[in-house]
């Protein structure tokens, strides 16, 4: 966890300085890399990780995302991803693993797969981010 926390996402604490989640990028509330080892897919796909200093809550029942989880969690996809590439090219999904096969429990966050996008756009988003899979080869 402390390598995640201190070296991947440079956060110093998991305080949410904003308490409406995805309002406001500057808080420094979210963060967003590369999947330091992505799946084993199509070379084309990259594997992004949004990182939040606030709770993703799941559907005591249901262990599924809440419904206006799912819902804000879209809304900032759609605004932070899909708005970014054009409607011909879009091909982005997003999920959040369930608890039991998370890797890293300590921070929420959830995966985005964008198909083919534009390198620019990506180091944009991720700030030149480099994933760790390729930055020991």
């Amino acid at each position: 966890m402390d390598f995640v926390l201190k070296e991947r996402l440079q956060w110093t604490d998991l305080e949410q300085k904003d308490p409406a989640p995805f309002r406001d990028p500057a808080t420094g509330d979210i963060k967003i890399l590369n999947n330091d080892w992505p799946y084993g897919i199509d070379k084309r796909i990259v594997h992004l990780v949004v990182w939040t200093k606030f709770d993703l809550p799941d559907d005591p029942d249901t262990k599924e995302l809440t419904k206006e989880m799912r819902r804000e969690i879209d809304e900032y996809v759609d605004r932070m991803f899909c708005q970014a590439v054009p409607k011909e090219n879009l091909k982005v999904i997003w999920f959040k693993n369930w608890k039991s096969l998370k890797s890293i429990h300590s921070v929420e966050h959830f995966h985005v797969m964008l198909f083919d996008p534009d390198p620019d756009f990506v180091e944009q988003v991720t700030h030149g981010d480099i994933p760790l899979s390729r930055s020991i080869q």
